[in-house]
């Protein structure tokens, strides 16, 4: 297990550490430097994991109303400083993560360094003044759990920001897999952040250990992201309703044959986060027959080709990945067109739901008009996520509606669509309003 939660300036004395427990040992573990260790090992046996997070929860829950007696605009500047830290090239946890995170996620550096500054350049004073207007009232809640998925390392920080500026504390599961952005991320906020006190703890253990995700579950309101089957196992261990941010996908739509800029830029939705996030376009949906997706497929290959080389390039895939991307690839070609390079494809096809698109790449698809796209989404449920418009200045009424009735929450130019505010709300799950609930 990885857990980090520092013990602050003003509460490393003994008058203020909790007496008479028996989690004592687990809370001085979870609050020192040496709970956290970047080699992966320990000086000392490590505790087990359900004992060191229920420690860390029941700390947190104490100490948390220090935090709630802050007044929000303190709240608010201390989070947008966090966030400015992750921007900083000289920040030692900024510096740390593109050390270990390629390695720990599979990818490369620069998809890492895109991550951070598309997820804290958000995290301005005015966007997280704007969002707290929620946050004056107090808090229901003594403290928050928050279960992180593996596809996109950042996703999870949004709801333990509202958690920040209500004056909750938060206690992050990352995957066991990848125990790191949590656990420096909770470093930190206990670094540039002090005067919110001890705030958040960082945990990493495997889905199956049921003890120690039993001991998170029992926070006031928990935030939770993964797969059906996950979030599904959760719900039966959870002693109340988790908020849920499942899986979901994403689309791409142009009214005609799109200016090459506006391909380059779609080329970051694409190729952000390897192409794994909810906000990924799966598909293009262009108007007009097979033969205008062919042409556009054909203009955005060397665009993909230039961006997977120079500014967020791929890891080489691995056997398994690598097959399923050549079967998709063979299709594509015997039914339309494709063409593939290291870290990219492209390829159009006429429409089939059925064709697993591969990730990294561009699938074009063309409709006879983009009015159709809902009626063709349709049958795959109200589980869209997002909508880029490529060359186009806005969606139409008519197709903004119809995506919104299958979910739509988010509509941006290419190029923006994986960049959402602090405050965008998805899933049906807007994490301040609940938090600052009366």
């Amino acid at each position: 297990m990885t857990a980090r939660l520092r013990w602050l300036p003003g509460v490393d004395d003994e008058a203020d550490r909790p007496r008479g427990r028996a989690d004592d040992e687990a809370h001085r573990r979870m609050h020192t430097d040496e709970a956290f260790d970047p080699s992966g090992q320990e000086s000392r046996p490590p505790l087990p994991t359900a004992f060191a997070v229920g420690g860390c929860a029941a700390y947190l829950r104490g100490a948390g109303e220090g935090l709630g007696r802050l007044e929000v605009r303190h709240r608010v500047a201390a989070v947008s400083r966090v966030g400015r830290s992750w921007m900083d090239p000289l920040d030692r946890h900024r510096r740390e993560a593109l050390e270990r995170l390629p390695d720990e996620l599979g990818t490369s550096e620069e998809v890492v360094a895109w991550g951070l500054d598309a997820t804290f350049s958000s995290w301005t004073s005015e966007a997280l003044r704007r969002w707290s207007e929620g946050a004056t009232h107090s808090a229901h809640a003594r403290l928050t759990g928050h279960v992180w998925a593996g596809n996109v390392f950042t996703a999870g920080l949004p709801p333990v920001a509202a958690s920040l500026l209500c004056g909750v504390p938060a206690l992050i599961k990352a995957p066991g897999r990848l125990p790191t952005f949590a656990a420096l991320f909770a470093r930190s906020v206990s670094d540039h952040a002090p005067e919110l006190g001890p705030s958040v703890g960082a945990a990493a253990w495997p889905r199956d250990d049921v003890r120690a995700t039993r001991a998170l579950l029992a926070a006031d309101e928990v935030f939770a992201f993964g797969d059906g089957s996950s979030l599904d196992a959760l719900d039966r261990l959870a002693p109340r309703p988790v908020h849920r941010f499942g899986p979901r996908y994403s689309v791409a739509v142009s009214g005609g044959r799109p200016r090459s800029d506006a391909l380059t830029r779609l080329t970051e939705d694409l190729l952000a986060y390897d192409g794994e996030g909810c906000l990924t376009p799966r598909w293009l949906f262009v108007e007009g027959g097979l033969d205008a997706a062919v042409d556009v497929a054909r203009r955005a290959a060397p665009l993909l080709a230039e961006a997977a080389r120079t500014v967020l390039p791929g890891r080489p895939l691995a056997a398994g990945p690598g097959a399923a991307r050549a079967a998709f690839l063979g299709q594509a070609a015997f039914g339309g067109w494709s063409d593939a390079g290291p870290g990219w494809y492209a390829a159009a096809t006429p429409w089939d739901p059925s064709l697993a698109t591969p990730s990294r790449g561009l699938h074009v698809v063309p409709v006879a008009r983009l009015a159709d796209v809902p009626s063709l989404l349709s049958p795959l449920g109200p589980r869209l996520q997002g909508c880029a418009h490529v060359d186009m200045d806005a969606l139409a009424p008519d197709l903004l509606d119809g995506l919104r009735a299958l979910g739509l929450s988010r509509a941006a130019p290419a190029g923006e669509l994986q960049r959402p505010p602090v405050d965008w709300i998805h899933d049906d799950v807007d994490p301040l309003s609940i938090l600052a609930r009366s």
